[in-house]
């Protein structure tokens, strides 16, 4: 009996190890399973009897040097495309420096990813959520300076332009319309039930416009353009049937039909530069031939550059026309016909304009990298145009502060700079200091400066110890208002039970109806040494007052309707106007 025990469990035990061994796969540079000799990687792996890999995989190229290591939910040892990556990867040059690493769930990414160059400079950053970008997307050169970023959210362009620098620092916010989808996301005013005019997008081939009469016809959209900086349009034209004689071209500053310029050609070689202000014509350049416009069924690529106080007027790269720079009234831009019947294909239209303050980031820098920062606090949006109030201890040291927050699920940083302060009440009102920042419509609470009765229910949003212990995720505390008076009667604040961390300074604290009535401070604690489940907020009235001497009059929000949310939906809406300061 005791023989037939031993022999059962060797039995066991050979076949334990026949699934728990060490097991080395070859693979062909394009990853299919190969002999050795032909091999380019090689990957160690271990699996159980249930065919699940058992700890870090790791994969080498054919020298043994590491090409790959992290997790597995399920592999396929014939066929790799099977496998189901779970959390960290990181994949390597052969020379050893790191290429990418991502956090990966059910084999899509999750988090930040980040690609290198083999010099171990940063090429690329990407924020994702379940395999789509989702916040910032940064590409850089070898240098390791930015050379694009773009906004995503779920997956698609968040925003009409992205920004795009030269390895000398020179930055443009870029439109760059291909038509590549039907679905028309940029909202072109598609005619088509017009008997006189028809427009439709056809896809990865551009915009095509249709006349039947000799009236004019226009196809264009809202792009903004600063006056202050030079830009540039252009545009890809495909003539394909009708009138010769007659322009087509590109059609900015349009306001109406009384406020335009054009930049127009004509299939049989001839140009035409204007504008319309105020009702008046203006010809800057009356139909001229040109050898260097291509007649007939091809194609054309008509471009207008500004620079200081100069335009310019290229055709296939060649310029055939200066003239001063005049200031235009609207911002609509695209397409147009001056006249005639006929059918013109333009393939893309390419808008870029200078921009001057866009943050270069270092070449060591991550989107996520904190480690720069010397301290952080809180902070939030009292108008809509970029004011945010915060205390005054967070800033006052400040040689550089920039904010971040959370705008249609998307991340966002600017820098900011302190317009106002009162030193005597902890309170300091900053502004964004950035072109690229876009203004919010409204701003969803009521700024209350009546005095909150004590026993009130409140809660506070903040940022504790976001750049060390606590993560940039916005915190949610909670409590009662104790005593509508401070420290020794001090009638400029409220004492209360909602947890204040160091970080948490400069939030906002918000009645259950969704008002603003202070801003928390732990500044009070930390000097006079009181325990922790004793803190104080500055009264909202004493904000308002420092608001009230500023040069630039603020509209302060007056928003009730989010009194009938739930508390969880307050906390959501609320949540995007509350803002991390990180400060150097």
């Amino acid at each position: 009996m005791k023989q037939k025990l031993f022999i059962l469990t060797i039995g066991l035990l050979i076949s334990f190890l026949s699934f728990g061994q060490e097991e080395k796969i070859y693979y062909d540079s394009d990853w299919k399973v190969c002999n050795k000799s032909n091999a380019e990687y090689y990957r160690l792996i271990t699996i159980d009897e249930n065919g699940k890999p058992l700890g870090k995989v790791k994969d080498y190229y054919i020298s043994g040097k590491l090409q790959w290591e992290g997790y597995f939910s399920y592999v396929d040892k014939y066929d790799n495309s099977k496998d189901i990556n779970e959390g960290l990867c990181i994949w390597y040059y052969e020379n050893g420096r790191k290429s990418r690493e991502s956090t990966m769930v059910k084999n899509l990414e999750e988090g930040l990813t980040t690609y290198w160059f083999e010099n171990g400079n940063k090429a690329r950053e990407v924020e994702y959520t379940k395999g789509k970008p989702n916040g910032s997307w940064v590409d850089y050169y070898e240098s390791g300076k930015i050379y694009r970023k773009f906004e995503f959210y779920n997956g698609e362009l968040a925003s009409q332009f992205f920004t795009e620098c030269d390895e000398f620092n020179t930055c443009q916010k870029v439109f760059h319309e291909t038509f590549s989808t039907d679905l028309n996301p940029n909202e072109w005013p598609i005619v088509s039930s017009n008997k006189d005019f028809k427009t439709s997008i056809i896809k990865e081939k551009g915009l095509l416009m249709e006349s039947k009469t000799e009236n004019g016809f226009r196809e264009t959209i809202r792009i903004p353009l600063s006056l202050e900086n030079d830009f540039s349009i252009e545009t890809i034209t495909d003539f394909k049937s009708g009138s010769k004689n007659n322009g087509h071209g590109l059609m900015w500053g349009f306001k109406d039909w009384d406020n335009y310029y054009y930049f127009y050609i004509s299939a049989n070689g001839y140009f035409k530069i204007g504008a319309k202000t105020e009702g008046i014509n203006l010809e800057f350049a009356k139909w001229t031939e040109s050898k260097v416009i291509n007649q007939n069924y091809e194609r054309n690529l008509i471009k207008i550059l500004r620079v200081k106080d100069k335009m310019y007027f290229s055709i296939n790269g060649t310029v055939v026309h200066s003239e001063d720079f005049y200031s235009f009234k609207g911002n609509e831009i695209g397409f147009s016909f001056n006249s005639g019947k006929k059918e013109v294909l333009f393939e893309n239209l390419i808008v870029k304009q200078d921009i001057n303050d866009f943050l270069e980031t270092s070449v060591n820098q991550s989107l996520n990298d904190n480690s720069a920062w010397k301290g952080n606090g809180t902070g939030f949006f009292i108008d809509k145009n970029g004011y945010i109030a915060t205390n005054y201890h967070v800033v006052k040291e400040a040689n550089e502060i920039e904010i971040e927050f959370i705008r249609n699920g998307i991340k966002q940083s600017y820098p900011a700079k302190v317009i106002q302060s009162d030193r005597q009440n902890d309170i300091s009102i900053i502004k964004i200091n950035s072109v690229e920042f876009s203004p919010f419509i409204n701003l969803p609470y009521n700024f209350k400066t009546n005095i909150s009765d004590k026993g009130s229910n409140i809660f506070a949003l903040g940022y504790p110890m976001a750049l060390s212990l606590m993560g940039t995720e916005i915190k949610f505390t909670d409590g009662k208002i104790s005593s509508k008076t401070g420290i020794q009667g001090d009638i400029t604040t409220y004492q209360i039970s909602v947890p204040i961390q160091p970080g948490n300074s400069g939030g906002p604290l918000f009645d259950y109806d969704g008002n603003l009535i202070g801003i928390t401070s732990s500044g009070v604690n930390r000097e006079l040494d009181i325990t922790e489940n004793v803190n104080y907020a500055i009264k909202s009235s004493y904000l308002k007052n420092l608001v009230d001497v500023l040069d630039y009059k603020l509209s302060l929000p007056n928003d009730k309707l989010i009194a009938n949310k739930t508390l969880t939906e307050k906390i959501k809406i609320l949540s995007d106007y509350v803002v991390l300061i990180k400060i150097k």
